[in-house]
Order: C-alpha cells, then structure tokens, then sequence
C-alpha cells in the first residue's frame, strides 16, 4: 500500500512514467507518458503527449525499448496525443487503440489545434501543433482481448480508460476521467476536477460511477497528470464528490467572474488546500478558471 498521498515509492516492475514537464512556469511532474509490456509482452505506451515533448519522450524510452507495438489514447487533447504523428513516424508498425470518435480529428488535426490555441493560447503554443495520424493504424478494440475499454465521456465526449495488466500488477489507465493528483509538499492530497470547455457534468458522474463499478479493488490507478495510486476506489469516489460539490458550488456563484470563483475555490475546497512546489499553484490557478469556465459552461445550458 502506499504511504503517502504523493503516490508509490516505486512502480510495479516493468511499469515506467516518463514526465514531460514544458517551458512554462510550473510544467513539471503534470504530464506523462506511461510504458509498459503486458503480458503477451507487446511494448505499450499510453498518451505520447504533446508534440513538443516527443524528442524527450523518445530519449527516455531510448534504454527501455527498441520498440512500440500498442498505443493507448485516453484521449485527443494536445498534452495527450499532440505527439503521436510524429510518434507513429519514428514507430510505424504500431497501432493506436482508441475511440473511433477520435479518428477524424488525428488524421485530421487542423480544427482540434484552432480550437486549441483558441481555448488555452500560449499554453497550446508550447505543446506545439500536432501532425496528421495515418488513419491505417487506428484501432478501436484490442484484438489481443487484454485491454479492457471503458467509455468515459464528461471531460471529452471521447474520453476512454483502460484496464491492462503488467505482471502480477492490474494498471487502471484513468486519463483525466477522476480529475488530476499532484505531489505535494507535505504529503497531503492535491485533487481537482479537470473540465474544460465543453465539459459535461452529467456525463462526468456517470463515468465516475461506472468507473467505480469496474474497479476490482486492487487496481493501481495511473493518471494522466500525475502519478500512480493503490487506493483507487477512494481516489474515483473523492472525484465524484468534489465534481458535485463544485457543481453547487459554481451554481450558487455564477454572476461572478471565473476568477473569483477560482479565488473561492482555492481557499475554501479542502482537496485544494495542501502546499505545493514553487510555481505548481500558479499553473493550477491558470487551469482551475479553465475548470470553471467549463462549468459555467455546461450550468448555462440547465
């Protein structure tokens, strides 16, 4: 078991996260890539990341692999797969199992980067643009039949997570479907919803009770941003509850502006209240009024 809330001392054998900070104040230990093999032995990565961290990424996994088989893509925001048609490049006998509403959006990736740079500006500038996947190496299922796919719609309509094993291990890949973790200073828990623009509420609970239907109880649930954790029904049932408690939260504040209501957000959620690394808050604070703007999004709607 895991001591403490900064995540496991070390990794199963085999499992690997390769961090992908950016030049930007702050962007370390907030995005990753996860490798592994399974247990037919297929040399898997999850979410190459953006595009302007592939060099990294390839660099690290230099003395781990001399190849990818299976790409898992939680989904297709650029800190996940903006790198993955420079990635499927330097490794083109791979496939890239993910959901089939993501395909024309990766062989086709123009829009996806307008709205990008539209929503998160400078900060989409530095992930870099991402370039056309070759159609031929989607998949949307494993033929293999050893990674379990789960829909998890809320923060993206093609939002998936997986379940896969790694030795003895059962690695649950969750993306952002239970929000974000980060190492903190003290030890203590940093949790936070991750809901952009088009964020969906409704359907953002009803991934996180289907997650919490699927876990076994012994999975070690590996996030997006950031880390691994062997408390996973705990970690998806606190996210299902700081969603619902911003979602009255926001409700109850929504003539305010976003900034004011990330001000209240950061004083008064107990899960946002742990001591943080020297330029990590001021990244949160950026992202947590994109989570805002997100819900102000989806109550406009009610």
């Amino acid at each position: 078991m895991t001591g403490p809330e900064n995540g496991l001392s070390s990794l199963p054998d085999g499992l690997r996260c390769v961090d992908l900070p950016q030049p930007l104040p702050g962007f370390r230990r907030f995005i990753s890539a996860w490798f592994f093999r399974d247990t037919l032995g297929r040399r898997v990565l999850v979410d190459p990341g953006p595009a302007s961290t592939i060099p990294r990424l390839l660099g690290e996994l230099e003395g781990v692999t001399d190849g990818i088989d299976l790409i898992l893509l939680t989904h297709i925001h650029l800190d996940h797969s903006g790198g993955l048609g420079q990635f499927c490049a330097r490794f083109p006998g791979a496939r890239v199992l993910t959901h089939p509403k993501a395909f024309r959006h990766l062989t086709n990736p123009e829009k996806l980067w307008r709205a990008s740079v539209e929503t998160l500006g400078d900060v989409a500038r530095s992930y870099g643009p991402p370039v056309p996947v070759d159609e031929a190496v989607l998949i949307e299922a494993d033929k293999a039949g050893l990674v379990e796919v789960f829909p998890t719609p809320g923060h993206a309509p093609h939002h998936l997570a997986f379940r896969v094993s790694c030795g003895d291990a059962r690695l649950f890949f969750v993306g952002e479907a239970a929000g974000l973790t980060l190492p903190t200073e003290s030890g203590e828990l940093w949790l936070r919803p991750t809901t952009p623009p088009r964020f969906d509420a409704a359907a953002a609970l009803e991934s996180l009770d289907r997650l919490a239907s699927a876990l076994g109880g012994d999975e070690l649930l590996c996030y997006a941003h950031w880390g691994a954790y062997d408390d996973a029904l705990r970690r998806v049932a606190l996210a299902r509850l700081q969603i619902a408690r911003w979602l009255e939260v926001i409700r109850s504040m929504r003539d305010c502006s976003p900034e004011t209501i990330t001000t209240h957000l950061l004083e008064r959620d107990p899960l946002l209240q742990a001591p943080l690394a020297k330029g990590l808050l001021e990244r949160e604070r950026l992202f947590i009024g994109n989570s805002v703007r997100g819900f102000l999004g989806f109550l406009s709607q009610g």
